[in-house]
């Protein structure tokens, strides 16, 4: 029932074996689909509610853009994402370490992030925001407990309300444009997280560089065939 991060899927394609971009979207941290198949009814409805918890530091923020788009698996909308912003939050610990139940979900604003991470260890949670290049306004927090790939436009407004409500507030613009790096361009996904976002995991959270090692796999070519 715990969040993983990712671990690439290898699929053959006639003579080339490759990671589909698609497929490394869907398996971020592997979207709960994946992560909650044989969960009971009711060990999915224990989790207490919990009041909005803000993270504690914003570290790092890095617009992009995308020249192919992958489908956001972190909400139950599946739009196609080809710009958001990676982002480095300095986090309590408590809050992301795996579990068999359900997590708080994070959230930018009105946006669940997509944690690339978990972040237990470090206390650094690497993600990204989807769809926005542009942090200024959004408070930065933990909702209640759920699967990401259940909210809705509605659920996070809900959410962001409840955040307001508590006093959560964004991050100031002087702080924003502290930790704010020129924006990047990637081809896709996969290479997004092969050339920045391997860096930041291996910077922030080396306890889990096999994350950033897995990502930095090269596409692996069949041998041609001989002639006969």
């Amino acid at each position: 029932m715990r969040n993983h991060p990712w671990h690439p899927r290898i699929q053959r394609e006639g003579h080339v074996v490759r990671i589909p971009t698609f497929v490394m979207a869907a398996l971020l941290l592997v979207s709960g689909q994946a992560s909650w198949i044989g969960a009971s009814p009711a060990a999915a409805q224990t989790a207490a509610p919990q009041p909005p918890r803000p993270v504690k530091d914003i570290l790092y923020a890095q617009p992009f853009k995308l020249t192919k788009g992958y489908t956001n698996t972190w909400n139950k909308g599946h739009e196609l994402v080809s710009s958001g912003v990676l982002v480095v939050l300095a986090v309590d610990p408590a809050l992301v370490q795996p579990r068999d139940a359900l997590e708080p979900i994070l959230y930018v604003g009105s946006t669940a992030v997509q944690r690339l991470n978990y972040g237990g260890q470090s206390g650094r949670v690497i993600g990204i925001v989807p769809g926005t290049t542009d942090l200024a306004g959004s408070p930065i927090w933990f909702g209640a407990a759920g699967l990401p790939e259940r909210v809705t436009a509605a659920s996070a407004r809900a959410e962001l309300s409840r955040a307001q409500k508590s006093g959560i507030r964004p991050f100031t613009a002087d702080k924003l444009r502290s930790v704010t790096h020129p924006a990047a361009a990637a081809a896709d996904l996969a290479a997004l997280l092969r050339d920045v976002a391997s860096t930041l995991v291996s910077e922030y959270s080396p306890q889990e560089k096999y994350l950033a090692n897995s990502w930095r796999l090269p596409t692996a070519k069949a041998s041609p065939k001989q002639p006969r």
